[in-house]
């Protein structure tokens, strides 16, 4: 068995549902892909035995691997495929964009279905390799149905483990047994692509309420592998511990600040921006891991040392500037701006107390109302006002491969409410250039398309990178074939 404390514990387990990284990675322990990218960014087949592209390549005709079946029993159809990219499609940015090219989706026989496009579109294997949330997994049709804006009522997938609905205690405790009907694919394991193969035969997902209890519970044997490690408890994992920690994603993750558009004063464009203007990203940098080592002050919308990696666009910090666009824009600065603040998570929360203080500095008040990463990720979804519930701003993470691309990117995403993420943007320019972006003919263009999102992100401040990260993971000696990827994937895990 193996015993897992994440960060957070998912109370939400709709992969579709939801952008949370928690309820991403067990997803990938339920659930299966039709492709899944590895250490290269490169497409590659999963529950896809074959596939052809037309010569104007404008369909793409899809070959399920034979004898896959879903953990009630059924087998996987091409059906069931087909309803599964349809429900995600409508949660997801990628899918969105992919939906604007699609003139059909239907399944031709029992295990292939067809996808055709108006045009040609160069990222439709990219979109149903996406390696993150929400993930394309995929689902029985009975259950893919659910419209996205619903969450599902079953969890089941076609992955190496199940989920034990009769076990589980929603905040304490998830428990996935080994699927013994799963067949894993014959190449090595890469990122999220190859074998997945379940080597023990239960793994159980403990919710733990701070990362000082989860590293004790790992020191005693009580678990065997935490999600992540604060630099500050790193050295109680010594050589005399049994346990060793190991960063396991290179990229890392950014730290993210997201203003409500739909709530004044950040509405505002002119107060987005005076607040941008005030970002001093060292600060972020210098708390987010728990040790400066591990963070750098990073500003680029992609990612520092990813493919649009750029400087273009990003303000210079002037707090004197800031204060005078905040007069100008008359704010009322008597009202408390709600910030909804995750308690439960290290680096949220850091994040968090380095904002107040800026906007404290700035002139604002601000009233932090304390939550767990789960009730936060309900909370978040509330477009009303404050009076009402609403909110003002909030922080969050995402691993840099998500946020890398144009149109994987969640915050990004500016067609207001409700089909922008959380924060609901609107802006008709940017959602231009991202399509300029899926239809580029080639890298470079790519590349300069990228580089005008940025400066378009930041003009219209959709959202700010605060800093990019590492934070190590850990566990016990005794586990061996923990994978590298920048997801947390926990099958191919063994004991010696």
């Amino acid at each position: 068995m193996l015993r897992v404390a994440p960060e957070t514990l998912s109370r939400i387990l709709d992969p579709h549902f939801t952008t949370s990284f928690t309820t991403r990675d067990l997803g990938y322990l339920i659930y299966d892909t039709l492709f899944a990218v590895d250490d290269k960014f490169e497409p590659k087949p999963q529950m896809v035995e074959s596939y052809t592209v037309s010569p104007d390549k404008l369909t793409y005709t899809f070959v399920l691997r034979p004898g896959l079946k879903w953990h009630d029993g059924q087998p996987v159809t091409a059906a069931d495929c087909v309803a599964s990219i349809r429900r995600w499609a409508s949660r997801d940015s990628m899918g969105q964009m992919l939906t604007r090219f699609l003139d059909s989706l239907e399944a031709t026989d029992a295990g292939t279905f067809k996808l055709v496009l108006k045009e040609p579109y160069g990222m439709v294997l990219d979109s149903l390799a996406k390696v993150g949330a929400p993930v394309p997994f995929m689902m029985p049709e009975r259950i893919a149905k659910t419209p996205g804006s619903e969450q599902v009522k079953e969890i089941v997938g076609s992955g190496p483990y199940k989920f034990r609905a009769d076990l589980h205690e929603p905040g304490v405790k998830i428990v996935l047994e080994k699927f013994a009907d799963y067949k894993p694919r014959g190449e090595p394991p890469n990122w999220a692509s190859g074998a997945k193969i379940a080597k023990l035969d239960r793994v159980e997902m403990l919710g733990m309420p701070d990362a000082q209890t989860q590293v004790s519970a790992l020191l005693r044997g009580e678990v065997d592998y935490l999600e992540r490690v604060p630099a500050d408890l790193l050295p109680l994992l010594d050589a005399k511990s049994d346990a060793k920690a190991e960063v396991v994603s290179k990229f890392g993750f950014q730290a993210i600040m997201r203003m409500n558009h739909l709530q004044p004063p950040f509405d505002n464009i002119k107060v987005r921006q005076a607040v941008a203007h005030a970002i001093d990203r060292s600060m972020y940098a210098a708390v987010v891991a728990g040790d400066p080592s591990f963070a750098t002050d990073c500003a680029a919308i992609f990612g520092c040392g990813m493919p649009y990696d750029s400087k273009n666009g990003i303000p210079s910090r002037n707090v004197a500037a800031a204060k005078a666009m905040l007069k100008e824009a008359g704010v009322d600065m008597s009202k408390p701006l709600v910030m909804l603040h995750v308690a439960n998570a290290p680096g949220i929360a850091a994040l968090g107390n380095v904002t107040r203080q800026l906007l404290v500095d700035l002139g604002f008040k601000v009233e932090m109302q304390a939550m767990d990463f789960q009730t936060f990720a309900t909370r978040r979804l509330n477009t009303k006002s404050v009076s009402e519930g609403g909110w003002n701003l909030a922080h969050t993470t995402n691993s840099v491969p998500d946020q890398g691309n144009p149109l994987s990117n969640p915050f990004l995403v500016a067609v207001g409410h409700p089909a922008s993420a959380w924060g609901w943007p609107n802006d008709p320019r940017t959602e231009e250039l991202r399509l300029t972006f899926a239809k580029a003919p080639d890298e470079a263009a790519r590349k300069a398309v990228a580089a005008e999102i940025q400066a378009r992100a930041y003009e219209q401040v959709l959202y700010l990178p605060l800093a990019q990260f590492t934070t190590p993971s850990a566990w016990r000696d005794n586990l061996q074939g923990v994978l590298k990827s920048p997801v947390m994937l926990l099958y191919n895990i063994d004991k010696k």
